[in-house]
């Protein structure tokens, strides 16, 4: 399951426990985030205040001219 692990440079029986206690530890924590289960990441406020909002579709040339609330002219 595990590769074994070479230290070189001079490390003695401590030096050499303490790397595998880490290395150990790194596996486990790798292999613990693999088996969590996958969460979208949420958007930040900053992101979404500078998306654009709601795709509105262009107005009419006619309906330029008109105010909020004006009655349509009958042709």
């Amino acid at each position: 399951m595990h590769e074994p692990i070479h230290i070189t440079g001079g490390a003695g029986p401590e030096e050499a426990a303490a790397i595998a206690a880490v290395v150990a530890a790194i596996e486990a924590e790798e292999k613990a985030a693999l088996a969590a289960a996958k969460r979208p990441i949420p958007r930040s406020q900053w992101i979404e205040a500078g998306r654009p909002l709601e795709h509105v579709a262009p107005t009419a040339p006619d309906e330029y001219a008109k105010r909020p609330g004006q009655v349509p002219e009958e042709p």
